[in-house]
């Protein structure tokens, strides 16, 4: 009699099991049928792509390994990969002019990659945003602003200007100052990371590609209407901007009389 239970129950639970199966297959295929994609990797339609955040930045190495692992066909070039030759050089120049060389490797950079990822500014603050009864800073907003854009090769515009910021809101305390300065670095790498999120999601959109393709078919007088740009330098060492500012230095006030 037991045995006739449990071989009962278990043809139940194998029945309820191939029948939850046949329900998610049914809705993947009406959910095809709707249109809906899972989202997942969105490659770059380029195959080269060079980026002028700073590679000795913790930020810049995240933005490189994200774009990695979303678009991995796609080449990274950078200024380290370039090696200067004499005959690179003219016969005026100092081969061992650290200056002239990596004027020469940028040059090299712009014909190699067929897209740049130009960070344009970077700016980080703290501010007051609530003091206690003795007139003592009790809160502090960090705030992380990122303006960037994306050129070909030709100094065509991909993706014009584009400026994110975050923000994040931390209690203070005078009597710890050396904590709140660690927990204020963690808030700062918090946000970094919510920007490289942000700024892959928005050169893997459709629009993007949609520009890449314009630009690339674009022939003759057309072509040449295109507007370019400058293009900018790119930083040999991480500048103070990328430092995380001092809660010990005068704050910006959040209403600045």
């Amino acid at each position: 009699m037991n045995n006739r239970l449990t071989d009962h129950s278990c043809f139940r639970n194998a029945l309820a099991q191939a029948w939850r199966w046949v329900v998610v297959g049914m809705s993947s295929l009406l959910l095809t049928g709707c249109g809906f994609k899972m989202q997942g990797a969105t490659p770059l339609p380029f195959n080269s792509l060079h980026i002028t955040i700073p590679q000795n930045s913790q930020f810049g190495a995240d933005v490189r390994r994200a774009i990695r692992a979303v678009s991995p066909d796609t080449r990274l070039i950078e200024l380290n990969d370039i090696v200067v030759r004499p005959r690179d050089m003219k016969e005026d120049e100092d081969v061992q002019d650290k200056a002239i060389q990596n004027n020469i490797k940028a040059n090299q950079v712009r014909k190699l990659a067929q897209a740049r990822l130009e960070q344009l500014g970077e700016e980080r603050q703290t501010r007051i945003v609530a003091l206690n009864a003795q007139g003592k800073v009790e809160e502090f907003e960090l705030t992380l602003k990122f303006t960037f854009r994306l050129v070909n090769a030709k100094d065509q515009i991909i993706l014009p200007a584009t400026t994110l910021t975050t923000a994040r809101s931390m209690p203070f305390d005078e009597r710890v100052v050396q904590a709140k300065e660690g927990e204020a670095a963690t808030l700062f790498r918090d946000m970094q990371k919510s920007l490289v999120t942000r700024i892959v999601r928005r050169i893997t959109a459709p629009d993007i590609t949609q520009r890449w393709e314009t630009l690339s078919n674009a022939k003759g007088e057309e072509a040449e209407e295109i507007e370019t740009v400058a293009p900018v330098n790119e930083p040999s060492s991480v500048p103070p901007m990328w430092q995380n500012p001092s809660l010990l230095q005068p704050p910006v006030s959040i209403n600045p009389q």
